[in-house]
């Protein structure tokens, strides 16, 4: 008998909530099977369970039952099968963590398809658990981008996709069944062609007093400065859209382009101002509702980062093609929001597996995540949701290690949104300080902690052209890596983890001498952590 997969049953769990790990065999059981769980939280002694399924169970999942910790952490599991020797026979890991909120370390998702005919929602969550996706955005879902809820159950989108009101509400209640929490899309200043037309006063204009279309007048831009007619209707619209039906919150788009606006009366929009002012208005309007705004382009960064929103959404183009500059916007965005996680949207093809990989640990080493996985195992490959491409079993094989990695870690990682007091004792992340001395190959970015210090560490190894627009092979994996930190004192434990170790962090020997610590990491293939304990 052998363990075929584990995972958790949801995306992620709130305090206290009992959490349930299930067991895939390769077939049903005939005989009573011994069972050990050990449960590990960072450097913590781990906790172990055993238990016996029993052969009158009838399918081959089993499920193990776990009251989960007050406190937000982020654990892994081990499961092992026992012979009746005590000895094992199979074992396989995966990860779960505990969190306040969904948004307080956001693996979002996207979901596109939303006709009556689709798959079975729950097969789409069951897929996307076991990556730990805790949110998902309902992309393109609205009847019109000036009347989001259809006024009929079946209705065609304005390109033409055949959609059900029905088919929505269920994908929003197999979310919240499998532990993910959905965002409804909808446009800041976007309205269809027919009611831009009848709203000219309500529009927004250029410099020359000409009412701006979008995608060649499939759409118009409406003028979003707070109390204006269009502001006004889109506010309300997106708190009906939550009224009838049970989305969590929402997700505003812009589209970056233009930036100097006027209104009907050619005045002056100052547009950073009015997004913020929007983000505000919405969130008094829908209390306990989450609230997110795309930052296109990174733009505008500067206001978006103070608003009050539940994380930063930012979505990259170029120029900003070098992962250089990805890991300064990461980290930029995650230092002006005194420590808001950031999620980035970047396309990239499917077959691109370096690419993704590497721009996933330049994102996650700086703080943040990226969102890619949608429904039935597809890639984010496009600015238009729908275009989504399928990811080949080794690709599929890469982000299961690193979604567990992403969630076990994430207290090192500084991927959670900090509460004040504990961002006082933070440093935001540094890229390539002076501290470290490594393979200039190997970038690093430096968090201290109220115990120690974490370095986070990304392999451009045998890449020359850094840039994640371009194809490029993977890494060249390193193989003893020699380590110095300059540091104060001698600590008292070094810590190493990446995806590809199992389960717990790798103790790591180390000398200290004339303020200078020497170790070695003896495998990098994209991304690892050391933790540094004092």
């Amino acid at each position: 008998m052998r363990i075929l997969d584990f995972y958790p049953s949801k995306g992620s769990f709130t305090p206290g909530e009992t959490i349930q790990l299930l067991i895939e065999l390769e077939a049903v059981l005939t005989d009573d099977t011994q069972f050990r769980l050990e449960f590990f939280h960072l450097e913590e002694p781990p906790i172990v369970k055993s238990f016996t399924s029993g052969r009158n169970v009838e399918s081959n999942i089993i499920r193990f039952e776990w009251l989960a910790p007050t406190t937000p952490a982020g654990y892994a599991t081990r499961v092992e099968l026992l012979s009746k020797d005590g000895e094992v026979v199979s074992q396989a890991t995966t990860a779960f963590d505990v969190l306040a909120s969904w948004t307080d370390h956001p693996r979002y998702g996207f979901l596109s398809e939303f006709n009556a005919d689709r798959a079975d929602p729950d097969a789409t969550m069951q897929e996307l658990r076991r990556y730990h996706i805790n949110g998902l955005q309902f992309y393109d879902w609205q009847f019109r981008h000036d009347q989001l809820v259809a006024p009929m159950d079946n209705y065609i989108d304005p390109l033409g996709r055949p959609m059900s009101l029905a088919t929505i509400r269920e994908l929003v209640d197999s979310a919240h069944q499998y532990g993910m929490a959905a965002m409804a899309y909808l446009a800041v200043y976007a309205a269809s062609a027919e009611f831009w037309q009848r709203h000219l006063d309500w529009a927004l204009f250029d410099e020359n007093g000409k009412p701006i279309p979008f995608g060649e007048n499939f759409l118009g831009l409406m003028n979003p400065s707070p109390g204006s007619p269009w502001s006004n209707h889109i506010l309300q619209e997106a708190s009906r859209s939550l009224r009838v039906i049970s989305f969590d919150g929402l997700h505003i788009d812009q589209y970056g382009h233009p930036r100097q606006v006027w209104d009907a009366q050619h005045r002056a929009v100052d547009l950073p101002a009015a997004f913020v002012e929007f983000i505000r208005t919405a969130r008094e309007q829908n209390p306990g509702k989450a609230v997110l705004f795309n930052a296109v382009g990174n733009w505008p960064i500067e206001a978006l980062a103070t608003a009050p929103l539940d994380f930063l959404y930012i979505e990259i183009w170029p120029p900003d093609v070098e992962y250089r500059q990805l890991a300064r916007i990461v980290l930029e965005a995650v230092d002006a929001s005194q420590g808001k996680p950031a999620v980035i949207a970047l396309y990239l093809p499917a077959t691109q597996m370096a690419n993704i990989l590497v721009a996933d640990a330049v994102i996650l080493a700086c703080g943040g995540s990226r969102i890619e996985l949608g429904e039935g195992r597809q890639l984010l490959s496009d600015p238009y949701f729908p275009k989504h491409q399928a990811i080949d079993k080794t690709l599929e094989e890469e982000l299961h290690r690193f979604y567990d990695y992403t969630v076990q870690y994430g207290e090192w990682l500084g991927g959670y949104s900090l509460p004040a007091q504990a961002r006082r004792t933070w440093a935001h992340g540094e890229l390539n300080s002076k501290q470290v001395t490594l393979d200039d190959s190997a970038w690093y970015v430096i968090r201290r902690r109220p115990d120690g210090l974490c370095i986070a560490l990304i392999n451009l190894n045998g890449i020359e052209n850094q840039c994640w627009n371009t194809a490029h092979p993977i890494p060249v994996p390193f193989t003893e890596l020699p380590v110095v930190v300059e540091y104060a004192h001698k600590p008292r434990k070094i810590s190493w983890a990446c995806p590809e170790q199992q389960a717990e962090p790798q103790s790591l020997d180390f000398e200290y001498d004339q303020g200078k610590l020497h170790f070695t990491i003896t495998h990098l293939r994209y991304t690892g952590i050391i933790c540094i304990h004092d």
